[in-house]
């Protein structure tokens, strides 16, 4: 598929997702976090990066209370410019602004952490397939920034109803390992 068709697809499934109801997206977001929390990637977590939803991606928030509450070191993403983003230290669930694009962001200034000493890394998208191929936003940050997380596992978080059979792929797309959805967490490619 090319650039062209990747674009509608994401249209697509980005309309399908904002159709889907707030108490669906709600009932979904407690279900996948009820299904990360219980999987060995997170219980032998020391470090974890999640993410703070926006509109109907699928809530993690849960998992980031819960991983605070255990002690676990927890980081979300901070848009640093139109392209990067970096992981910065989340101290609390109360504490936000809003970025940019309106999505909650850690309140300046943050303490940033390094990449490489993440253990595993929830990933949110429009959609992902069986593969662990990932369909972003668009902007390319997460493509930009997992090649950073050389040890972090890789979980992708989706719905159900948005999960493709095959998704296009370009050189830049990273695959997730794990797939965490209201079905349960699914082993895509090995630890």
């Amino acid at each position: 598929m090319n650039a062209g068709g990747k674009v509608e697809l994401r249209k697509r499934l980005k309309a399908e997702r904002a159709r889907l109801s707030a108490e669906q997206a709600a009932l979904s977001s407690e279900q996948v976090s009820r299904h990360i929390l219980a999987c060995d990637a997170y219980r032998k977590a020391h470090c974890i990066m999640g993410y703070l939803a926006f509109g109907k991606e699928l809530s993690v928030d849960a998992v980031l209370l819960t991983a605070l509450a255990e002690g676990k070191t927890v980081v979300v993403p901070l848009v640093t410019s139109a392209t990067e983003m970096t992981p910065v230290v989340l101290q609390n669930m109360h504490d936000f602004e809003l970025d940019r694009y309106g999505i909650r962001s850690v309140r300046q200034p943050a303490v940033q952490f390094a990449p490489q000493d993440i253990d595993l890394v929830l990933v949110p998208g429009v959609a992902f397939d069986r593969e662990g191929g990932r369909l972003g936003m668009g902007a390319g940050y997460y493509d930009r920034f997992l090649p950073q997380a050389k040890r972090a596992v890789l979980m992708g978080v989706a719905y159900d109803c948005l999960l493709q059979s095959e998704l296009p792929k370009d050189e830049y797309d990273v695959c997730m390992q794990l797939l965490a959805s209201e079905s349960g967490v699914t082993t895509l490619s090995p630890l």
